[in-house]
């Protein structure tokens, strides 16, 4: 091809996208497109139009394009409901009323874990002084050990062997 065709041959593209572009995509965009969707789609037509006009010329361009349009469309399509489907997968499931009460904790559950909780209570209530401020500053107020050993105004090792001592009170205590 000389570069007398392939100029020819791009005036003839260039005067095809000028003559079809506004009517691909009213025909795109009244298939339910937007405006922007409408657009990109007549443009990756051309494209692929260009394209095979590369190889040999087309019998009837604008059947190709809007042929090419559709069939891309299609495509968008597809590849939405499978990135939908996939997300759908995803997420985890939405619960109902229903399955609220099927998950609730039983009333055998509820009172085990109420006596549990009075258990802790009172094996907190019977450490040593420093040894429950100590576990309830690092548990309830979730301060670290040198926090806590500025607070108490003691080493960061006591606070250590506080924080030991009521661990172990706990594992005694309470049966697991």
């Amino acid at each position: 091809m000389t570069i007398k065709d392939s100029n020819t041959q791009n005036l003839e593209f260039s005067a095809l996208v000028d003559e079809l572009s506004l009517p691909l995509v009213k025909h795109l965009a009244s298939n339910g497109w937007s405006r922007d969707d409408a657009n990109d789609l007549a443009q990756e037509a051309f494209l692929r139009m260009h394209k095979a006009q590369q190889s040999k010329p087309l019998d009837n361009a604008q059947a190709f394009l809007f042929k090419t349009a559709n069939n891309l469309a299609i495509d968008q399509i597809r590849r939405t409901r499978l990135h939908n489907k996939y997300l759908r997968s995803e997420m985890p499931p939405e619960h109902t009323e229903e399955d609220s009460y099927q998950f609730s904790p039983s009333p055998e559950r509820t009172t085990a874990a109420k006596q549990e909780l009075e258990m802790l209570y009172a094996v907190v209530g019977r450490m040593p002084i420093k040894v429950k401020r100590a576990f309830l500053l690092h548990r309830g107020r979730d301060l670290s050990y040198a926090e806590i050993a500025t607070e108490m105004s003691v080493s960061t090792s006591m606070v250590e062997k506080y924080i030991t001592e009521a661990l172990k009170a706990l594992r005694q205590e309470i049966p697991r």
